[in-house]
């Protein structure tokens, strides 16, 4: 108890979204706009085994209006975080998962992956610009 208030805690005061570590959901961090805040993401990357980056393909822009939901292979969802990115960082037990990450555009990518016992996954999702209207 002791330890997830304090890991809650460091969460928030690094302007960072968590998620209390409940049967079922899994431990997380997300944040990283601007140095300072990208700095404490990065300082933490370390205590998780997943690893996830959003950006925009071709010009790289970091995305932070990002929806992630993890689920298991039977549907059980672990994690579900709005306004995530550009960096997300999750603690999750070896198994079958896939991401599914949306775009506040409404762009969706999907990823399957496997966590393995004592291996860090790592994740990137890049989105199509979004569309231009010219007059």
């Amino acid at each position: 108890m002791f330890i997830r208030n304090i890991t809650l805690a460091f969460t928030l005061a690094c302007g960072a979204l968590g998620s209390a570590t409940a049967a079922g959901q899994a431990q997380f961090m997300t944040g990283g706009v601007g140095m300072e805040e990208r700095g404490k993401m990065l300082a933490s990357k370390e205590d998780y085994n997943v690893h996830m980056t959003f950006a925009t393909r071709g010009s790289g822009v970091y995305r932070s209006d990002v929806q992630v939901e993890i689920a298991d292979n039977k549907g059980r969802v672990y994690l579900n975080a709005n306004d995530a990115g550009p960096l997300m960082y999750a603690n999750l037990e070896p198994g079958r998962y896939r991401v599914t990450a949306s775009a506040a555009d409404g762009q969706v990518l999907r990823r399957d992956m496997v966590v393995l016992p004592g291996h860090t996954k790592e994740l990137y999702f890049y989105w199509s610009e979004p569309a231009t209207i010219v007059e």
